[in-house]
């Protein structure tokens, strides 16, 4: 069962290696985007914004460089392969593979996100040390708790798309829903502006919220803005989340396959 999956993971690592252009366009994006988010916190904090709760120059500089680099990393289109293999008819043959349809959908996504951290990721992280220095953890301890925190992270979000995938099944339409999603984790992830800047309200409910466990939870852990307590607590509110979106997920789609609409089929 595991070759299988392997085997899903190393096809989609090389068909994304061979998409040259692609890869090129991205960094650029990817690199301007960097360099204009890094130049707007300088030049705010250099116009008297200070900072908030201890977070320096270099703290930002360092959350802003990770968050987009981490973001090209993340690959979840598990909502767009599923939208459009139902509208193409294709989902059909999915259905009769030997593995669970959202594995096969998770291994092509891991697969994908392989070939971003070598395509991509890499790339970014060579250019902002040439233009900001290297982005150094706050400590190696912290090091080692953002990895299984970015883990963790990663899990939320696919398994966020997922459910948005699921209602393809039912509605055949997504429209902007996928869109709007992606919309409300940038924001409410503190993905583009650290959620420390926000009220305290909006702090106060992101807390009861999965986003900000996706990128401002093992951000925070990075640049040391959050205690080694703090990062375990967060970790594991990580892992509960983790717990309540797969149950939704199972659940939904153990009725949603009972009930499978084909268009054109």
């Amino acid at each position: 069962m595991l070759q299988a999956y392997w085997y899903i993971t190393k096809m989609k690592l090389l068909v994304n290696l061979t998409y040259r252009f692609e890869v090129f366009t991205s960094v650029a994006t990817n690199l301007i985007l960097m360099l204009a988010s890094v130049f707007l916190w300088q030049t705010a904090y250099k116009g008297g914004s200070g900072s908030v709760e201890s977070l320096s120059l270099q703290d930002i500089t360092t959350y802003t460089i990770l968050s987009i680099i981490i973001s090209t990393i993340f690959v979840c289109d598990v909502q767009n392969t599923i939208y459009y293999k139902i509208r193409e008819g294709q989902i059909v043959t999915d259905f009769y593979r030997p593995i669970p349809l959202f594995a096969c959908y998770l291994a092509e996504d891991i697969g994908e996100m392989l070939s971003s951290l070598l395509n991509r990721a890499l790339p970014l992280v060579i250019f902002a040390s040439i233009f900001f220095g290297i982005p150094w953890p706050a400590s190696f301890g912290s090091f080692l708790l953002f990895l299984p925190s970015c883990l963790l992270s990663y899990a939320i979000l696919w398994l966020l798309s997922a459910l948005i995938g699921l209602i393809a099944f039912w509605v055949m339409e997504l429209g902007n829903m996928g869109n709007v999603k992606d919309a409300i984790v940038r924001v409410l992830s503190g993905s583009i502006v650290p959620l420390w800047f926000f009220p305290e309200s909006v702090q106060t409910v992101s807390k009861f919220l999965p986003f900000q466990y996706t990128y401002q939870t093992p951000l925070g852990i990075y640049i040391g803005n959050t205690s080694m307590s703090e990062a375990l607590t967060s970790m594991a509110v990580q892992a509960v989340w983790i717990a309540v979106l797969y149950l939704i997920l199972a659940a939904g789609w153990a009725r949603t396959k009972k009930k499978t609409l084909i268009q054109g089929g």
